[in-house]
């Protein structure tokens, strides 16, 4: 899958890349980007059709971008909490995830005895992509295809449950065709709305140390003040307030751990005051004081 916008491709650093097949079902392969500068990236998945040809069988793909994950850059790290985590490990770093899973026709034709509406048409002469938004179970379930501990028969068992259910929330989708079913709300099946929680989203980024209160950042988007709110959780999973702190976090502790800056400075570049505000804020997001991670 394309990365949404190819320019940003220089910005990117191939962490992982690997490869599964479970046998007599599908392929599932993930490679993850890091990037040093937060990227204007918005999750997509795409159902990608190939017929028959040339003694080949039909086939159909899942591939999906998704944005906002963590990877452990430390190939040494015990934590075995690291991935469930997001606070805990202080080596990772923000991941773009792409994802793909190849479904085996024959599994695919299985699916279909005895089904009158089903979404995926093997006897279909062209191809096809079709481009959806993903819904917060996809993601939801992709998390946790990514970060699992099993291994061997059990390995193939989990992915391949977790494939019927990215299968089973396409299929819905494809059916329903339904953007509020998706998102949860009715005013996100409007582009324009999703594009303005996607700017707001942009300038929060922009503004970590100069915290923006709702209502001005409401105003910027030209947007009213509960459905960003509604819809900004709709989207990223969520609420503002949340997501800000998050960020502005995860751009404090690289300050401190990658830069050395010292306490007093980072506190006053992310805006705060206090500094004991600041070291409870970084705490509850890091469960470490800034003191303690300079120390590790």
């Amino acid at each position: 899958m394309a990365i949404p916008q190819p320019a940003m491709s220089d910005q990117l650093q191939l962490a992982e890349s690997s490869a599964v097949a479970v046998p007599d079902c599908m392929e599932f392969e993930l490679q993850r980007f890091t990037y040093d500068v937060p990227l204007p990236v918005e999750d997509v998945a795409m159902v990608v059709y190939q017929p028959a040809k040339r003694g080949q069988a039909a086939t159909i793909e899942l591939r999906y971008c998704v944005n906002g994950s963590k990877y452990c850059k430390n190939p040494a790290c015990t934590d075995s909490l690291c991935a469930e985590h997001k606070g805990k490990c202080n080596e990772k770093d923000p991941s773009l995830d792409l994802v793909t899973l190849r479904f085996q026709p024959t599994f695919i034709q299985t699916l279909q005895k005895g089904a009158t509406n089903f979404s995926f048409e093997l006897s279909g002469k062209k191809p096809f992509v079709k481009t959806l938004q993903p819904c917060n179970k996809s993601k939801a379930v992709l998390e946790q295809m990514v970060h699992h501990n099993y291994e061997g028969i059990l390995k193939n068992i989990f992915l391949q449950s977790k494939a019927l259910e990215l299968l089973l929330f396409s299929s819905d989708q494809f059916i329903r065709n339904d953007t509020e079913e998706r998102y949860g709300c009715r005013f996100l099946t409007q582009l324009e709305d999703r594009e303005k929680i996607i700017k707001a989203r942009e300038i929060l980024l922009q503004q970590l140390d100069a915290p923006i209160t709702i209502r001005d950042l409401a105003r910027k988007v030209a947007m009213n003040e509960c459905y960003l709110k509604k819809g900004f959780k709709a989207m990223y999973g969520t609420t503002i307030y949340d997501y800000f702190q998050k960020e502005r976090m995860e751009k404090a502790r690289g300050l401190l751990y990658e830069q050395g800056i010292s306490v007093s400075e980072v506190a006053m570049q992310m805006g705060y005051s206090c500094i004991s505000h600041f070291s409870t804020a970084f705490k509850k997001h890091t469960g470490l004081k800034p003191c303690e991670l300079l120390l590790r």
